[in-house]
């Protein structure tokens, strides 16, 4: 079962990534705001955007998504330059 639902997550995620490049990058932005703040406040992330360029928004994800994040493998660079490319105070994680 567990396997199961990993799995369906996985494909979820997957997919999200790949529909993000279809129909925007704010759809990205909204899934990503949601897997953020699950652990801490979406703030967080935004006090961080231009602070880190997008090999160190891959370290971040990926090291976040060892922690539990319900984000890919698969979707960490998609993620990273997303990420990398937000100008600082802009995009859903910043209120």
């Amino acid at each position: 079962m567990k396997r199961l639902v990993t799995t369906a997550v996985v494909s979820t995620l997957l997919s999200l990534s790949v529909c993000a490049v279809a129909v925007g990058a704010d759809d990205m932005g909204e899934g990503l705001s949601r897997a953020c703040s699950s652990c801490h406040s979406a703030r967080r992330v935004c006090r961080m955007l231009g602070a880190k360029d997008s090999k160190g928004w891959e370290k971040t994800v990926r090291r976040m998504v060892e922690n539990g994040a319900d984000i890919s493998q698969d979707s960490v660079g998609a993620i990273a330059d997303y990420l990398d490319n937000l100008k600082p105070g802009t995009g859903p994680m910043c209120p």
